[in-house]
């Protein structure tokens, strides 16, 4: 088996609708505009996984500062445990950092801790945090997942 990542178009995007479905999440989780990156993994042409970051400003006091925040990472079923994950973050993380970044982040609902030994294995260090969720007007528990990037 052999993994080619490859940066999402918009017929990529398609092709990830078609294969993982739930094309609202999709739609409004990658991103296009400048200072954001997104990456599938494919295998045979087929879309097995996929990741989005943009940047994200920081709030008063800290304006000036700014990172990338992951907006969305999925890997297959039939192809996690193979290293897709950490390819997808490792290029995200390479892109982040040539382009001035000094570190990284993500944040997840709780019922996806099956990803913490990612996490672990990749240097990121994991905070429990609760969040608002506008669209369901709830408060979420999961956990912050962050790394500094380095030269």
């Amino acid at each position: 088996m052999q993994i080619i990542y490859k940066e999402i178009d918009k017929d990529l995007l398609e092709k990830m609708i078609a294969h993982f479905g739930e094309e609202d999440l999709i739609r409004s989780h990658i991103h296009f505009e400048d200072g954001s990156f997104s990456l599938a993994a494919l295998c045979d042409d087929v879309p097995v996984g996929f990741i989005s970051i943009y940047t994200e400003q920081f709030t008063p006091p800290l304006c000036e500062h700014k990172d990338v925040m992951i907006a969305i990472i999925e890997v297959d079923e039939n192809y996690r445990r193979q290293g897709i994950g950490r390819g997808l973050v490792t290029l995200s993380e390479e892109w982040a950092l040539k382009n001035g970044f000094t570190q990284i982040r993500a944040w997840s609902s709780q019922d996806k801790i099956e990803a913490i030994p990612m996490w672990h294995k990749l240097g990121y260090c994991i905070c429990p945090a609760k969040i608002w969720v506008e669209w369901c007007k709830e408060v979420v528990d999961g956990y912050y997942v962050v790394k500094p990037l380095k030269n």
